[in-house]
């Protein structure tokens, strides 16, 4: 029994010796693998960092050096605000809207503040310029400038986008698209100048899906700018469908600066054609404000005869318009209208009159208002010097002092005095020099005075 027993033992001290060598044997393998995957991240460090070094950094979005505020404006100029700022610029008069540089100043030391750099942008909007051509590379480079206020490189790249036309429109909708902030409203003043059919639908139709609030004002007086007599379609049609007050507005406004005889011909037809209440409303406003003189001659067509009655709400927005146009022929064709109104008709003609204030109209008024033989006391002469309110120059304060020295009729006097008045009293008051008198006496004489 013990002889057996020392047997078992030698047999288990044989196998466990036997296992401690195999375990010895496999242990320096499995050290290999932890100590690669160190090499492997020390490895990857060091090229991180090599990376890191020959990389350009953008700065944060605090950093802002000396700051120039640059806003475009519907009439294409700027307004621009110098001195140092804190790196955000209003636009539009909006407060709370900014734009902010982020072009680093390292990128600056390394010449990459003219663009030249393969990578450039703000962060959040940087791009790779070696990607992008044409139109899309044009509006990226904008992009940059408006970050960085350079007023100059804006002026160029919206001058390029322009001319580019509707190539162009594709990259400003996606400018405009991004943000409602500085960048957006350049590419809206862009697309308005560009102002196509495309350009012009691209315009309303951001407009439309923009909140209410006075980003959507300044966007709708940019749409508001389009000049190009192609996109007139598009602009009535917009006028006629639209349930946007804003964007209706800025079509009809755009519309009423370039309307002419082919505008007012196809007014008539869907006037013609109205069947509700709302689409003869919208034409009529539409028609009442147009100011175009390229639309006169179809105007006084519209109107029709000085002696007759209108004989529709089309033919009196006519009539009105006439004042807003309000040149030449338009002011003669409405004092001799008012000469042919009867009691109770010439009261609406008598305002249009007094409200007209293009100043090509002066010198019509002014010869009016003197007294000249088209007109009487009662009518056209007293229409015309209210209306004179509008012009406070010193040709008018000249012509009216001498009316309110000379003239008896008491009609005549007392607009003309009130008139005085008014214009004395406004921020743009103004007095008659000796020369601007004698002036005014050798060019509108009066008419007799009536005893």
């Amino acid at each position: 029994m013990s002889k057996m027993d020392s047997q078992n033992r030698k047999k288990q001290s044989s196998a466990t010796g036997g296992l401690g060598k195999s375990r010895r044997s496999f242990e320096w393998p499995l050290l290999l693998y932890p100590v690669l995957f160190l090499i492997t991240l020390a490895i990857l460090y060091v090229v991180n960092r090599s990376i890191e070094k020959e990389s350009p950094r953008l700065a944060p979005a605090s950093w802002a050096g000396p700051q120039r505020s640059v806003t475009p404006d519907p009439a294409g100029g700027e307004r621009v605000t110098g001195g140092e700022t804190d790196g955000r610029t209003s636009f539009a008069g909006e407060p709370g809207l900014t734009s902010e540089t982020h072009l680093s100043q390292g990128d600056k030391a390394r010449g990459r503040g003219d663009l030249s750099s393969s990578v450039a942008g703000r962060m959040g909007h940087a791009v790779d310029l070696n990607r992008l051509e044409g139109a899309a590379r044009t509006a990226a480079l904008l992009r940059v400038a408006i970050d960085e206020k350079d007023r100059d490189k804006i002026k160029q790249y919206v001058a390029e986008l322009v001319a580019l036309g509707d190539e162009a429109v594709a990259p400003l909708s996606k400018l405009m698209a991004e943000e409602e902030g500085d960048a957006a409203l350049w590419a809206a003043t862009a697309l308005a100048r560009i102002g196509t059919p495309l350009a012009a639908g691209a315009l309303l139709d951001r407009l439309a899906q923009t909140r209410n609030g006075l980003y959507k004002e300044e966007l709708c007086k940019r749409a508001a700018s389009v000049k190009n007599h192609d996109s007139w379609p598009l602009l009535l049609d917009t006028v006629m469908q639209s349930n946007d007050t804003a964007v209706v507005r800025a079509a009809s406004t755009a519309l009423s600066t370039l309307a002419d005889a082919a505008v007012l011909d196809e007014v008539m037809v869907r006037y013609d054609a109205a069947s509700t209440e709302s689409e003869i409303e919208r034409l009529n406003q539409l028609v009442r404000n147009l100011r175009s003189p390229k639309a006169t001659e179809a105007l006084l067509s519209l109107a029709g005869n000085p002696a007759s009655a209108p004989q529709d709400s089309l033919q009196e927005a006519a009539i009105e318009a006439l004042g807003k146009v309000a040149d030449a022929q338009s002011v003669s064709y409405l004092l001799r209208r008012l000469e042919a109104s009867g009691p109770g008709q010439d009261t609406q003609i008598f305002n249009t009159i007094t409200r007209i204030d293009n100043p090509e109209a002066q010198a019509a008024l002014l010869y009016a208002a003197a007294g000249n033989k088209e007109v009487s006391a009662e009518h056209g002469q007293t229409a015309a010097i209210y209306a004179l309110k509008n012009y406070p120059n010193e040709q008018t304060v000249a012509l009216l002092e001498r009316i309110t020295a000379q003239e008896h009729n008491a009609k005549v006097l007392t607009a003309a005095l009130r008139t005085l008045d008014d214009i004395k009293r406004s921020p743009q008051a103004v007095t008659a020099n000796a020369d601007s008198l004698r002036r005014s006496q050798q060019m509108l004489p009066l008419k007799p005075m009536e005893k």
